[in-house]
């Protein structure tokens, strides 16, 4: 089964997301947590750090497992999202592929299209935020 990392990159109360180009051949304009597909004989972690290297400029040298889901857009192969909290990372965070980039709180991130795959992971995210209770 094809297997999608994403970062979960925050600074105090605010999470990075990140919004595909117009041109996006799936989902354009659509909101996502940065990350991207494992390439074969690559660990996933390998694939996280890659896809934010190439997407955010970043080195993560801290990352944690903290979610995982398969998922099914209809008319697709079904796979399996794998999501990791970067800890820490080496750089400033640079937008180097997509249409724009927000900071936002996670009661914000509601109101931004967010890919439908990566719900389930704001969901969680505010399940586990005391304020958002």
């Amino acid at each position: 089964m094809l297997q999608v990392v994403a970062g979960i990159i925050g600074i105090g109360d605010y999470y990075l997301i990140c919004r595909r180009h117009a041109r996006s051949a799936r989902f354009p304009l659509k909101w996502e947590f940065p990350g991207g597909k494992v390439e074969r004989g690559e660990l996933p972690s390998d694939a996280l750090d890659r896809e934010l290297q190439e997407e955010l400029g970043i080195r993560v040298t801290r990352r944690e497992p903290f979610l995982s889901y398969p998922y099914q857009y209809a008319g697709e192969e079904p796979f399996e999202l794998l999501f990791y909290r970067v800890l820490e990372y080496e750089n400033t965070v640079q937008n180097l592929q997509f249409s724009k980039i927000a900071w936002l709180r996670l009661e914000q991130i509601r109101n931004y299209d967010l890919l439908e795959g990566d719900l389930a992971l704001l969901e969680k995210l505010e399940a586990d935020n005391p304020l958002l209770n």
